[in-house]
């Protein structure tokens, strides 16, 4: 007579998840890393002048950007020197607020000092003048 072996027993499943962990933990990290590179400043990129003196602002309140094409921007919404009070007042700027005027090289002193003069009226009284360190 032949004999017929029992079936094991099933072992129960696991699951094992410290290396589900481990990845969830990568990707965490390259989100935090990648998502602190993009808040960098609030303003247009332009070809700024350079200055041997020039100081990095840690904390930057407003930032009023004329580009090369002589267009206007707070912070990143497109503006007009008339509407620049207007604008500034929307984003309750006042007398602690600092305004860094982000000018490109090539704009004309006079809009620069117009720019200036707009945000004035807003109430601003500490501006700083944004270059390139060398």
């Amino acid at each position: 007579m032949m004999k017929v072996p029992r079936p094991r027993e099933l072992e129960e499943a696991e699951v094992i998840i410290i290396p589900m962990i481990d990845t969830m933990m990568f990707l965490l990290m390259v989100f935090i890393v990648a998502s602190l590179t993009l808040a960098v400043q609030e303003g247009i990129p332009v070809n700024l002048p350079k200055a041997s003196t020039s100081v990095t602002h840690q904390a930057q309140n407003v930032t009023l950007t004329v580009t090369a094409q002589q267009r206007i921007y707070v912070n990143t919404v497109p503006a007009t020197v008339d509407q620049i009070p207007t604008d500034l007042a929307r984003l309750n700027v006042g007398d602690g607020t600092l305004v860094i005027i982000n000018a490109d090289r090539i704009v004309p002193h006079g809009l620069v000092v117009d720019v200036m003069d707009g945000a004035r009226k807003a109430g601003v009284t500490h501006f700083a003048i944004a270059t390139e360190t060398d």
